[in-house]
């Protein structure tokens, strides 16, 4: 029998729950429970911190890129309003989209200002048109209810989408119709359909924006089919954000500009920046918690086995073999505390991505449950990184016991 086969006897021999109930030794059957628990336990707040934090960015940054993209392309001016200066559809970057390496999709789009009338209720409002370019996947995650615009060849559609916070306001349903006047010489008028209703539970978009067709505003604005109000932009990688901003802005004439959302919206993506540091808190104050249970229940285990350590000695077995025999114990722990953790967490997922069960305030976190996303690779280095750290903390008593004398082992009740 090989060296390593012996160390690995040894250590099964100790992790029996039947022989340590023979030799008197049934606490540590209790404490290596509870070791695995700890284990457990840790391994699923890990991978669960990282899902929820991962969902949660997720969700929060969808629903703004279902309203502006990655990036808008703008005309150049002073104009902080709502409604921006017309730019032309067919510019050059329009035309060689599909050539430029890090654009995933282009959209084109108008937005307006307005005030809507019903009955004897007003309330100021913006028209977003969108066109059937438009990517329409993300922004369905947020509607309620209804359908999505029906757009029609040549002519205006004369539908809406409304939040959710408007039609409460209003009292407006899906079926109803609204009048939109808009504030210009000569003021002119839209009577349009409500077709759905939606909510992002981002308040300047839920209490502002109305969705209608592209065409809508460019027969008000007397546009033409040649005119938007610019251009949104979904990048292949949004990590590569600033750089693809760098880049786009200089395929740009002097009379466009590009708008990166972090810069639009920098109140809510520095929110979701100190999200991930409030993980971090939480994953050391966890991971030490472990350490210190883990390093607890090898001591108590290893004082219990003093005389057994001082016999080895005795028999002449070095530290070092000492230590790999109790190593390989305390590792027999730590894999089936893993084992149970991972399962548990990733059950624990499925249960809550699927049946959105927790649920939240929309108006205080943006959404109205926990979302949750799974990451292999992130699930890959949780697992990597712990295990690491929990197997160097293992070390500690391992290494203090094992340098107690052979005849104060032996002796040692």
């Amino acid at each position: 029998m090989s060296r390593t086969a012996t160390y690995r006897f040894i250590a099964q021999r100790i992790a029996s729950p039947q022989m340590q109930k023979n030799v008197g030794l049934g606490f540590s059957v209790l404490v290596s429970k509870m070791a695995v628990v700890s284990v457990a336990i840790t391994i699923v707040v890990i991978l669960l911190s990282f899902a929820v934090l991962l969902g949660f960015k997720n969700a929060i940054k969808s629903k703004i890129f279902s309203f502006t993209g990655h990036i808008r392309i703008v005309k150049t001016s002073n104009n902080q309003s709502f409604e921006e200066p017309a730019v032309p559809i067919q510019t050059e970057i329009y035309q060689k989209r599909k050539n430029v390496p890090f654009i995933e999709h282009l959209q084109v789009y108008a937005q307006k200002p307005g005030v809507i009338k019903v009955k004897e209720n007003v309330q100021g409002v913006v028209l977003k048109g969108v066109g059937e370019d438009y990517r329409k996947e993300d922004f369905l995650e947020n509607l309620q209810e209804g359908r999505w615009l029906n757009f029609k060849n040549g002519t205006e559609s004369k539908e809406t989408l409304i939040s959710r916070s408007i039609a409460r306001k209003l009292n407006l349903k899906l079926g109803d119709s609204l009048i939109v006047i808009f504030v210009q010489e000569p003021p002119r008028f839209r009577k349009l359909a409500v077709v759905g209703i939606y909510e992002t539970g981002v308040g300047i978009f839920d209490e502002k924006f109305l969705i209608t067709d592209l065409k809508t505003i460019q027969k008000v604005n007397n546009w033409g089919d040649s005119l938007v109000s610019g251009y949104e932009i979904f990048l292949k990688d949004f990590d590569k954000l600033i750089e693809n901003s760098r880049e786009l802005e200089n395929l740009l004439p002097y009379d466009l500009s590009q708008q990166p959302v972090t810069a639009k919206h920098f109140d809510t993506f520095e929110w979701l920046e100190l999200l991930d540091n409030n993980v971090v808190i939480i994953l050391v104050i966890i991971l030490a918690v472990t350490a210190f249970n883990i390093i607890s229940v090898l001591l108590i285990m290893m004082m219990e086995r003093t005389n057994m350590i001082g016999i080895l000695k005795a028999l002449g077995a070095e530290n070092k073999q000492i230590e790999r025999i109790f190593f390989l114990h305390a590792l027999h722990i730590v894999v089936k505390g893993f084992l149970w953790g991972n399962l548990l967490a990733y059950l624990l997922y499925l249960i809550e991505h699927y049946g959105k069960l927790i649920p939240l305030d929309t108006q205080n976190y943006l959404v109205s449950y926990v979302p949750v996303q799974w990451n292999w690779l992130v699930w890959i280095l949780a697992n990597i990184g712990t295990f690491l750290l929990i197997s160097l903390v293992m070390w500690l008593p391992i290494r203090f016991v094992v340098k107690i004398p052979p005849i104060k082992a032996i002796r040692f009740v």
